[in-house]
């Protein structure tokens, strides 16, 4: 997409804001008897993420699992900080009148916390709670009709593979956010002001 954008949803943990996670203590701990890359986080390179172990682990298994999660979400919530630019880019977007929400993996009882440390204005809010995670695109739909945008207009702007996969897998344009290789996506940006820049070329 060359332009004619018309919103834009946003990653969080890792786009917004400065990664907090202790993923290496986290799958330490969990011991998911899968392979490696199925205790990945939430929204990271991996085939299985943590929220699919859960939804078909037995209930004894997925409440030690769930416990875990909990607790380091708990302590990600108090160290939460806001990544360089995430200020700007949310002041652009609402200049720019263009409609914009948050797409995470993560609960909103966490994420409220961390807008709040943050000063991050969000109105509209996509979690895991609605029962499906990325990068399953039901997600990323259901955050294209929160903000009243066709998923073939939407841009968003991820740091992690399940991101691009519910984007490019819902139709929209997807931006890869990191500083290195980047993964299969239809704009790379190395930092939120390069990502401000290309949203301000490619909404209409």
């Amino acid at each position: 997409m060359r332009n004619g954008a018309e919103g834009v949803l946003l990653d969080f943990d890792g786009t917004l804001t400065k990664p907090a996670f202790d993923w290496p203590a986290m799958q330490r701990e969990m011991a998911l008897p899968a392979a490696p890359q199925a205790a990945g986080r939430l929204g990271a390179p991996g085939e299985v993420s943590i929220l699919d172990y859960l939804a078909a682990a037995p209930v004894p298994e997925a409440a030690r699992v769930a416990a875990i999660l909990e607790r380091h979400e708990v302590e990600a919530a108090r160290r939460a900080e806001a990544m360089e630019g995430a200020h700007d880019l949310i002041a652009f977007l609402e200049r720019r009148g263009a409609p914009f929400g948050v797409v995470t993996n993560n609960a909103r009882r966490h994420v409220l916390p961390m807008l709040e440390r943050t000063g991050l204005s969000i109105g509209t809010l996509v979690t895991r709670d609605i029962g499906v995670w990325k990068p399953d695109p039901r997600h990323v739909l259901a955050g294209a009709e929160a903000i009243g945008v066709r998923p073939g207009r939407c841009v968003l702007l991820g740091d992690g593979r399940f991101d691009m996969m519910a984007a490019r897998a819902a139709g929209m344009t997807a931006v890869h956010l990191s500083p290195g290789p980047g993964l299969p996506c239809d704009y790379r940006v190395s930092t939120l002001a390069e990502a401000t820049a290309l949203l301000g070329r490619l909404l209409g």
